[in-house]
């Protein structure tokens, strides 16, 4: 065993003298991560029987799924890639009119939840869509696969669009006006210039989006109609069934590219961050290469038609909100909004239990980050793996996991609020475990050793020294648990109870029983309360809407 990997397994000789806390912080996240990541999993895994996995690949209807489910990957992972690029593009290099209100078009999508995007989606394209039967007078239907493509390249060019605006942003525009000074032309500086530089942008931006399409739930299930895909038969098969062994064959399935695209992903991150890096950083002795004009007219008219249909988007689920009957009777009522009334024990829920699943992460992450980064503890390598894992499971799949360990002695936690916060936090522990990472890169070791030298522990030097300079970090990964967490859908939609209702799965139960009107007027509810407290935490830490969402 080389020295390296001795360190790895065994961690620094004496990494635990003089800190008596640190084993025990050690020991408390390696047990939480066994037994709400590692445990769930191990029983998932274990649950189809012979006959389950039998089913599963001879039944034409799941076969049919998986191969949906694929193609559903392929199509809207390209042309949500295709209009993030384009679209962060505009705003960077295009020099087009309007470029700040673009630039926040896609973040306001970041911070809505997917479904509401799909609900919106259903009243403005749907057969009684205000676009598709009242304007136009058509009598077509958005349920299907051109409908579900429609709401996830929508739903999912933002992730895109954030990460290519960085990449962008990045390159040396003196490298692209030197081409330009040799003779290519504009397309040949696109060519052989930014998308080459722009390569591990758009490979990570592909990574994220296709393991998002895959944990797809509220769109497939508002939208898909009869277009089937594995995340909607995983819970169909639980929950109208109580078929277990067949939903986590299912999930299971659905688990295998998951793995896939997120070992890809790790790895471009790995190769990628040197091999194209750009030498001495953004340039400023030269301005942009100017686009021609066709070109930056129709990236404008791209942003434009994208904006248009995200505010008619919200416009719409406002419209919902006080309309008699949608599609049907245009008379103007306030009863919709007033039945919010009876759904706010679930509103409530979800605003207590994402800000509680938040602290829960924001507080994993941060020790989760420092133990592997900077305290030399034993087996970095499998708590850094384990607190990446979530990342590579598929909502629905992490939600059948949790129903097999938490649904019997000894830890019966179903049916009770604690099972969902867990649900929530362990869902977006990746997310900030890496945010967390890339400030701790940032910070010289030396800050430590300084304190660790002036007799603090290291974990008084984490609560005095490191906690204030990662605290920007610490907003940014308490703000997105919050803002995922309150609207999601695929995890928690199996762990709710009649005492423990959440307004997302309220939403989708309304959309489902065509009550479009209280559907649309607790969705304007849930995405108003997102809003104002995003503006409260900007008013308490003085960051913004656009630095936290982009970090």
């Amino acid at each position: 065993m080389t020295d390296a990997l001795r360190r790895h397994v065994i961690g620094t000789p004496g990494w635990w003298r003089g800190d008596p806390w640190l084993p025990v912080t050690f020991v408390a996240l390696a047990a939480f991560l066994a037994v709400f990541v590692l445990y769930p999993l191990v029983l998932v895994a274990a649950a189809p029987s012979v006959e389950d996995w039998s089913r599963v690949v001879n039944t034409p209807r799941w076969r049919n799924a998986t191969l949906n489910t694929l193609t559903m990957v392929v199509l809207s992972t390209t042309s949500s890639l295709i209009l993030g690029f384009v679209y962060a593009f505009a705003v960077t290099k295009g020099q087009v009119a309007g470029r700040r209100l673009f630039e926040a078009v896609p973040l306001l999508l970041l911070v809505t939840p997917p479904f509401v995007g799909g609900l919106a989606f259903l009243l403005l394209l749907g057969r009684r869509g205000l676009v598709t039967s009242t304007l136009l007078g058509l009598d077509v239907s958005i349920y299907g696969w051109h409908g579900l493509w429609l709401a996830q390249t929508l739903s999912f060019f933002p992730v895109a669009f954030v990460i290519l605006r960085s990449t962008l942003l990045g390159i040396d525009p003196t490298l692209e006006q030197a081409a330009r000074d040799l003779g290519a032309s504009r397309a040949q500086v696109l060519r052989t210039v930014t998308l080459p530089l722009a390569t591990p942008g758009l490979l990570a931006s592909a990574l994220f989006i296709a393991i998002a399409v895959l944990s797809d739930f509220g769109n497939p299930m508002l939208i898909g109609g009869r277009f089937r895909v594995l995340a909607t038969e995983v819970y169909t098969q639980l929950t109208g069934w109580a078929n277990v062994g067949t939903s986590a064959a299912l999930g299971l399935l659905l688990l295998v590219p998951a793995v896939v695209f997120f070992a890809l992903q790790q790895s471009v991150q790995r190769r990628t961050r040197q091999r194209f890096a750009t030498v001495g950083g953004r340039g400023v002795s030269l301005p942009e290469p100017p686009p021609s004009p066709p070109l930056r007219a129709a990236l404008f008219a791209t942003c434009t038609v994208v904006t248009l249909f995200v505010a008619a988007t919200y416009l719409v689920i406002v419209l919902g909100a006080i309309t008699q009957v949608w599609g049907v009777d245009a008379s103007v009522t306030s009863d919709h909004i007033r039945g919010v009334v009876r759904h706010l024990p679930a509103l409530a829920n979800s605003l207590a239990f994402a800000l509680l699943a938040a602290g829960v992460c924001t507080v994993l992450s941060l020790l989760a980050a420092y133990l592997v980064q900077r305290c030399g503890v034993p087996l970095r390598g499998a708590l850094d793996l384990s607190t990446l894992l979530p990342a590579a499971i598929p909502g629905t799949l992490m939600g059948v996991a949790f129903v097999l360990a938490f649904n019997t002695p000894p830890l019966r936690l179903t049916g009770g609020g604690t099972i969902i916060v867990l649900a929530m936090a362990v869902s977006y522990l990746p997310v900030g475990y890496r945010i967390f990472a890339a400030a701790l890169a940032q910070l010289q070791p030396s800050l430590d050793d300084t304190a660790r030298n002036l007799g603090a522990s290291r974990m008084r030097t984490l609560v005095d020294v490191i906690l204030p300079l990662v605290r920007g970090a610490a907003v940014a990964a308490f703000v997105f648990c919050f803002i995922q967490a309150v609207g999601t859908l695929s995890a928690v939609i199996f762990l709710v109870s009649f005492d423990t209702p959440l307004a997302s799965v309220t939403i989708l139960n309304l959309a489902e029983q065509g009550q479009w009107g209280r559907a649309a007027a607790l969705a304007a509810v849930l995405v108003s309360v997102t809003f104002l407290a995003l503006a409260a935490v900007r008013g308490v830490v003085g960051q913004g809407f656009t630095s936290l969402v982009e970090r």
